[in-house]
């Protein structure tokens, strides 16, 4: 993870084309991972590297830029998830100075650096931001935001949406799964991943994590916000630069292959330092403010309730 607030970066993508294979309708339900794929495929001997359509709730958000001379440009510039096929969860930071008129949703999407994927991704456009009223972009506090799409996303196998927790669910000591197109590594070295990459992280208790982000730079006297969970503190593992805004999600008990989402990529000390976990949303705490605008809505909470 980056420093507060720096988590979204800019990484250009080839323009969207597609292709004319139409990927299999899956059966309803949420939080379904696919820890194979939906294709046979070898990945290249790089544990990190996501499977193509392995965690199909993943979205790509970009905005729309001008190129001088060319074509418009799509800048990646975070990651979501989908939350019902019309809802996407993220970061409120990532979407700071930025209208719903000039960003993109891509749902499907596992290589950002070409089109010759098994099956075509989809595109969105954004009828709506909401802000949680309580974020406060200092310290990143309740840094969770909904985009409204303006159409729904056609649900397959590599398009579904991922499950949330009740309320105040605890995951502490899980072992749960981040996964985005973050950069490799902080500073100058760090490399954007064309291919969604995931790893493993536990989740460390408040008090833990507390205790050890005040050995950092941040002091003795730093309160972690309840708004924020953590992960991580293990050397070389970490989310970073590009990954704000990105799904962290933990099994859901004695059920296979099926998680809920229990993190958003928020922020941390560097990318992947030994025994510094990074600070995530804290879905469960937001459960009820999410459920209350999906009602407002008429959207219901059925999608993201397994």
């Amino acid at each position: 993870i980056q420093e507060p607030g720096d988590e979204d970066g800019d990484h250009t993508t080839v323009p969207s084309v597609s292709t004319t294979l139409t990927p299999v309708v899956q059966p309803p339900g949420c939080g379904k991972r696919n820890p194979k794929g939906v294709i046979d495929r070898i990945t290249g001997g790089n544990e990190t590297e996501s499977e193509y359509g392995e965690f199909p709730w993943m979205m790509a958000i970009f905005k729309k830029e001008e190129v001088l001379g060319q074509q418009n440009k799509n800048v990646y510039k975070c990651g979501g998830s989908l939350i019902h096929k019309q809802v996407v969860l993220t970061a409120a930071h990532s979407l700071k100075k930025k209208q719903a008129s000039e960003l993109i949703v891509r749902g499907g999407e596992w290589d950002t650096q070409t089109t010759r994927e098994t099956f075509p991704h989809q595109e969105r456009s954004i009828t709506e931001i909401v802000t949680h009223p309580e974020y406060y972009k200092g310290g990143n506090l309740n840094n969770v935001a909904l985009l409204f799409l303006d159409s729904p996303f056609e649900l397959n196998s590599i398009i579904q949406p991922v499950c949330l927790p009740p309320q105040d669910a605890n995951f502490d000591h899980h072992t749960c799964v981040a996964a985005g197109w973050g950069m490799d590594a902080h500073g100058k070295t760090g490399t954007y991943q064309a291919k969604l990459r995931n790893i493993d992280l536990p989740i460390v208790p408040n008090g833990e994590c507390q205790y050890t982000l005040r050995t950092t730079r941040l002091g003795a006297k730093f309160t972690l916000h309840d708004s924020f969970i953590c992960a991580g503190g293990v050397k070389g593992k970490d989310t970073c630069k590009g990954d704000g805004g990105s799904p962290l999600v933990c099994p859901i008990p004695k059920k296979q292959h099926q998680y809920y989402q229990t993190g958003i990529v928020s922020w941390g000390i560097g990318c992947g330092e030994n025994g510094i976990p990074g600070a995530y949303g804290n879905v469960a705490m937001f459960r009820n403010w999410i459920d209350q605008h999906m009602i407002q809505r008429n959207f219901g909470t059925s999608s993201y309730t397994p």
